[in-house]
């Protein structure tokens, strides 16, 4: 079992991680630049492009510790529980950030969809490497 859980763990942080490429840093890429007094001048910072890679650690373990704890490991199992720590969690919170910060209506969307397919891709690995 410790073999799997390193497994989907680091398959997890793959996908979690591909995810947030595409929906946080492709998509819309140019309307980052439709406020660009929010962000940070200095460009692409490597040490925090890394952070907030290893911040997806959390996510991938904390998501597959309550799917094994809850016993939610088939593949729809998953993917509900995954939709739902997503509407319960990062939507409200994402949206809400929208609501006080000021993003592009687009960027808000994409973080926002991005990190339900990063959650569902977590889960899907996960139920495909640990369920029996």
């Amino acid at each position: 079992m410790t073999w799997k859980l390193l497994a989907a763990g680091a398959a997890g942080l793959v996908l979690a991680n591909l995810a947030d490429w595409l929906f946080a840093g492709v998509l819309f890429h140019a309307r980052y630049q439709t406020y660009p007094e929010v962000w940070r001048t200095r460009g692409a910072d490597p040490r925090a492009l890394i952070a907030a890679q290893v911040m997806t650690v959390p996510t991938v373990a904390g998501l597959i510790a309550l799917l094994l704890w809850t016993g939610r490991t088939s593949m729809g199992s998953a993917l509900v529980f995954a939709a739902l720590v997503w509407a319960i969690a990062a939507a409200p919170a994402i949206l809400a950030n929208g609501l006080f910060i000021k993003l592009d209506v687009r960027v808000v969307a994409s973080h926002t969809l991005g990190w339900l397919v990063k959650l569902a891709l977590i889960a899907a690995a996960a139920s495909l490497i640990l369920h029996r």
